[in-house]
């Protein structure tokens, strides 16, 4: 399955999970009167999407390894949890026991290729390993990157040691496990205490804090003029970054008019019309226009593609410009630093 194929099964997703759910959804969101609560649903439909999402792909992978069919569907179910982690990725904003659960999830950025060697010594151990045991390793083999390394990896043996799609049987089973414990804590809007003011900062800053880590991803890999790093973007294994990231802007799009609840509404009712015009054509433009027929790794090979992806950039950045500053300043919140600045 080509990166374009990979494409369509991601907005086939996205659009299926608007329009349904899934059989296993037991879960309602709690009801209120708050100022939030338009945010709040947004964020737990992407909580039981993550959650569906990881069960698939737990059971996609028990189907390949007992049947030793094609391992595209499971590059496929594996790319669409990927996409739907993407809405909650990077959050400092939310359940606590939701964000414990980030790094579990997804280790990343990994500088020093952490997943690549941790599960190179995995795989070699003579054990298959139990989900259980899975849960008490490093977080660089339980989450979304080690099944990446699995199925993308030339170190890896997954399509001819049964012990090792025993073990990838586990990591996805222990994947399924947190996004479930996500999805639960999420079953609770986590700021119905805060008054109109404090949640005017918290919504700020949730979507300030998901844009920088977005950023991140991009900045990194960028590094300095000429010397770009682009083992250090995400996904490169697959070379999805590219549609991660635009799954990363449609879900901070989504935060944004939270279903005509959230900032976009907020700042016409205080006649901000013009800014919050900005703000919808900066979201629509860089959605539209964003490149997702090469990786970023692919892009970084080339003085071209560094442009490429530079200007992409320049378009969160103006995001970033138009939300953290100027809708701060007429909100009159102050946003302060987060777990990003200065990394």
């Amino acid at each position: 399955m080509n990166l374009k194929q990979f494409t369509l099964s991601a907005a086939m997703v996205a659009l299926m999970s608007g329009c349904q759910s899934s059989d296993s959804d037991v879960l309602k969101p709690e009801m209120t009167n708050h100022f939030s609560q338009g945010v709040y649903q947004v964020e737990f439909a992407s909580a039981q999407r993550l959650k569906n999402e990881a069960e698939k792909l737990s059971q996609t992978m028990k189907g390949y390894c007992s049947t030793n069919q094609g391992v595209d569907a499971v590059k496929s179910q594996w790319h669409q949890t990927m996409v739907a982690w993407m809405a909650l990725q990077g959050q400092e904003r939310g359940p606590e026991s939701a964000l414990a659960q980030s790094w579990n999830i997804q280790f990343w950025p990994d500088k020093k290729n952490t997943t690549g060697r941790k599960m190179g010594a995995l795989i070699k151990q003579p054990k298959s390993w139990s989900v259980e045991e899975i849960s008490q390793q490093s977080v660089t083999v339980q989450g979304l990157g080690s099944i990446e390394w699995l199925l993308y990896d030339k170190a890896s043996d997954l399509n001819t040691n049964p012990a090792t799609c025993s073990t990838a049987e586990s990591i996805a089973a222990n994947i399924a496990q947190n996004t479930s414990s996500i999805a639960q804590a999420w079953a609770t809007n986590p700021w119905v205490e805060l008054n109109e003011k404090q949640w005017d900062s918290e919504y700020i800053a949730l979507l300030s804090n998901q844009l920088e880590y977005s950023m991140k991803k991009m900045s990194r890999p960028l590094a300095k003029f000429g010397q770009p790093r682009p083992y250090f973007a995400e996904s490169w294994r697959s070379e999805t970054s590219m549609i991660n990231l635009k799954a990363n802007l449609e879900a901070l799009q989504a935060l944004y008019f939270a279903n005509g609840n959230g900032l976009d509404a907020i700042l016409r009712a205080k006649d901000k019309s013009t800014l919050a015009d900005s703000i919808t054509n900066q979201f629509s433009m860089a959605i539209e226009t964003w490149p997702t027929d090469e990786s970023l790794f692919e892009l970084l090979q080339t003085k071209r593609g560094y442009q490429t992806a530079y200007s992409q950039y320049n378009k969160l950045e103006q995001l970033k410009y138009l939300i953290h500053e100027e809708v701060a300043i007429e909100l009159g919140v102050i946003i302060g630093f987060n777990a990003t600045d200065g990394d």
